[in-house]
């Protein structure tokens, strides 16, 4: 069957329009299809007048793909390239750089030429293009500073930009990639310099949970998080959203949402200072990074809340404060952490979350 899209006009002049940031990760870009979805959102937005701006991952697999490729080629399999932040002036790090950023180059030229078939005016955009410069490393480059101005002439001329996440260009002059989740953190610093009313960052699990549901299946949707808990959460393990990028949407008190692309799927607001706004002291949440043969147990929460010591036999474990929020952890066997982490839930968190 086939579709014919006539032009759709923004409901209101682009320089009252409010602009939006939309982040559209691997997990909800499988497959070239998956754009079909994805451009439907960008197109309900535009008709409630607002100004979109797309920021988009490779498609899911993609990465690991050209990474597999590289460690094929090189003699010791890829371990010299996997540290971040490599020298400026290492060849191997340079074009190991250019091959990662193809992937996004690929989904934002074919999410560009989606919203056009659909009528929609749009461009795609490299990170250096857009306006993302970052300091003079490969493998993981800190963004330094945003120019806006591309991405702003594209708003005035009535285009959905769409932009190449995980990538910007260095103070060398040379290509750089953002490091694992980087597309989460090219969403964020484009929406703080651009003003954006908010960004939205599209997850195929929809909107933050207490903890893991792959080691936890009784994990439960929360409808608002702390933005610092949120930050802690994913520094201690937890791979939600990348920790720089909502460290960057604190700073700069963006509004960040974490949703589906089905609108109908439970969504989470990321606040700053949650319990001083709300009144609630806020959720217990929980984070698992494993590493070898050890899986840190971490749960983070407000720190009236929280337990001394989480109730596991631990090879060690510890707890430190900070704003208000209190993390307390412990190790145990990798093969233990599953079983350990339903415990936690069970024992502290079921019987906390209103």
């Amino acid at each position: 069957m086939r579709y014919r899209f006539s032009p759709m006009p923004p409901s209101r002049p682009p320089s009252l329009a409010r602009i939006v940031v939309d982040k559209f990760g691997g997990s909800v870009l499988r497959r070239p299809e998956d754009i079909a979805a994805a451009v439907q959102v960008v197109a309900e937005q535009r008709r409630a007048g607002l100004q979109p701006v797309v920021v988009v991952s490779a498609f899911e697999g993609v990465t690991d793909t050209i990474l597999s490729s590289a460690s094929v080629l090189l003699p010791d399999g890829g371990q010299a390239l996997r540290e971040p932040r490599q020298a400026p002036d290492s060849p191997l790090a340079r074009e190991t750089d250019r091959a990662l950023a193809t992937g996004e180059a690929l989904s934002a030229a074919l999410f560009a030429l989606g919203l056009q078939a659909r009528g929609i005016a749009a461009r795609s955009f490299s990170g250096a293009e857009a306006g993302i410069r970052t300091a003079a490393a490969h493998l993981g480059a800190e963004v330094r500073r945003v120019y806006s101005r591309p991405l702003r002439t594209a708003l005035a001329q009535e285009l959905v930009p769409v932009v190449a996440g995980f990538q910007g260009i260095g103070s060398h002059g040379e290509l750089t990639t953002l490091g694992r989740g980087g597309t989460d953190l090219s969403a964020v610093v484009l929406a703080v310099a651009l003003r954006a009313d908010r960004c939205e960052l599209f997850k195929d699990t929809g909107g933050v949970m207490e903890a893991d549901p792959h080691l936890v299946p009784a994990a439960r949707f929360l409808r608002a998080v702390d933005a610092l808990q949120l930050e802690l959460l994913a520094e201690l393990g937890s791979e939600v959203v990348h920790p720089v990028a909502v460290r960057r949407a604190r700073r700069g008190k963006l509004r960040l949402v974490v949703r589906a692309l089905d609108a109908n799927q439970p969504m989470t607001e990321v606040r700053p200072n949650l319990s001083r706004t709300s009144g609630d002291p806020g959720p217990m949440m929980l984070a698992v990074d494993r590493k070898e043969r050890i899986a840190r147990i971490s749960l983070v929460g407000p720190a009236q809340r929280m337990p001394e010591i989480l109730p596991l036999p631990a090879s060690a474990e510890g707890s430190f404060d900070e704003g208000g929020l209190r993390v307390v952890w412990s190790e145990v066997p990798i093969g233990q952490a599953a079983v350990a982490a339903q415990g936690v839930h069970a024992a502290l968190m079921v019987s906390a979350l209103v």
